[in-house]
């Protein structure tokens, strides 16, 4: 069981790989796009599924503001909740137990602080 009351404003970030499984080139609003089961599990997991601020237009919207390229094969990706993004804080905790999706799949790679 995961328990977690609030952000911490002295946290780290997390590093993870990205894998873009595509013979295409895809972005990071893609993979959000793609994933909506992320919010909801993060919302559930950490008890936010009554804040309006968690949905998965909010998360959409974070991740153009940030534009990344997700090019063919592995991405390295940094998240952190102190950088003050929705993806941020939603893509530090939720994507550390790794998984995939039709053109993605995803594992943690390094706790930075």
């Amino acid at each position: 069981m995961k328990i977690k009351n609030d952000f911490i404003t002295n946290s780290s970030s997390t590093a993870f790989i990205i894998y873009n499984n595509s013979d295409k080139e895809l972005s990071l609003v893609d993979f959000v796009k793609e994933n909506p089961q992320l919010i909801e599990q993060f919302k559930k997991e950490y008890d936010y599924e009554s804040n309006p601020e968690y949905t998965q237009e909010n998360l959409i919207e974070s991740a153009e503001r940030v534009n990344e390229e997700l090019y063919m094969g592995s991405n390295h990706m940094i998240f952190g909740d102190e950088d003050g993004t929705l993806i941020g804080k939603v893509f530090d905790y939720i994507l550390r137990d790794g998984g995939s999706s039709k053109n993605f799949s995803w594992e943690f790679y390094e706790y930075m602080r």
